[in-house]
């Protein structure tokens, strides 16, 4: 998203915040969470209709802005199972993501389809479709799909054949190239090399979680040590936190 205002970072207090409002929320809604807190100025229904790729580089803005430029990730290694650590920079996955705006025309053996971005409530959607696969597949497609035509003749989603179903999320893709994130990863200990899915929603969720526990655990000490509020210890700058963490031992 280049050229747009920095965003801001999550506060202590914020972090806490969403922890404990997102405890137990699937994936999608602890996205929309740390996205409502962050962009106050945003209602849900916004949030809720971003592009994929786009909700997912907003994320990607809170976690530089809140934690750093630096992700830090692992993996199993396909061949030999060797756990494989890699980084990789947001700015670099940022330059990534384009932001699709309202539909688009694709024709394909004689097929002419109109488009657009899947968002949060399509990948809801899916979600609810259950363990199935194949049924979350139809789901996006029918949600992604908004006009079919065949020599003039409007068509079911359900017509389409798998080499225009093919065509169809190849363009999703390439629209918002955010919504699917793949890195390249090789292992150091057998030199194979593949592509892995870089799953931001659920990526920030978990390091923005372990910010907030950590958090918990600096308010525990200090009020153990000097018996201050939780609301005390939060209004520290984070220097001073740890400066006062140092001295009471933790």
């Amino acid at each position: 998203m280049p050229g747009a205002e920095p965003m801001r970072s999550l506060e202590p207090a914020d972090l806490l915040g969403i922890w404990e409002r997102g405890a137990g929320l699937h994936s999608i809604d602890r996205a929309l969470l740390t996205l409502a807190w962050a962009l106050p100025e945003r209602n849900d229904a916004e949030l809720a209709s971003l592009a994929l790729g786009e909700r997912d580089s907003l994320l990607l803005e809170v976690r530089r802005a809140t934690l750093g430029d630096r992700l830090e990730a692992h993996e199993p290694c396909p061949a030999c199972g060797e756990q494989v650590e890699f980084e990789v920079s947001c700015a670099t996955l940022l330059e990534r993501a384009t932001t699709p705006t309202g539909e688009w025309t694709i024709e394909h053996d004689g097929v002419r389809l109109t488009l657009r971005a899947l968002d949060s409530r399509d990948a809801a959607a899916a979600v609810a479709a259950g363990e199935d696969v194949d049924a979350a597949r139809a789901v996006l497609l029918e949600r992604a799909v908004v006009a079919a035509e065949l020599d003039g003749r409007a068509i079911a989603v359900g017509e389409l054949s798998d080499e225009v179903t093919a065509a169809v999320s190849s363009s999703l893709a390439t629209r918002d190239a955010g919504a699917e994130l793949l890195l390249d990863v090789a292992c150091p200990a057998c030199d194979a090399a593949w592509k892995a899915i870089l799953d931001v929603a659920a990526f920030v969720w978990t390091e923005l979680a372990a910010r907030a526990e950590r958090v918990l655990q600096d308010v525990h000490l200090l009020a153990r040590a000097y018996g201050w509020s939780e609301a005390q210890v939060l209004a520290l700058g984070d220097s001073r936190r740890a400066a006062y963490l140092a001295m009471a031992g933790g």
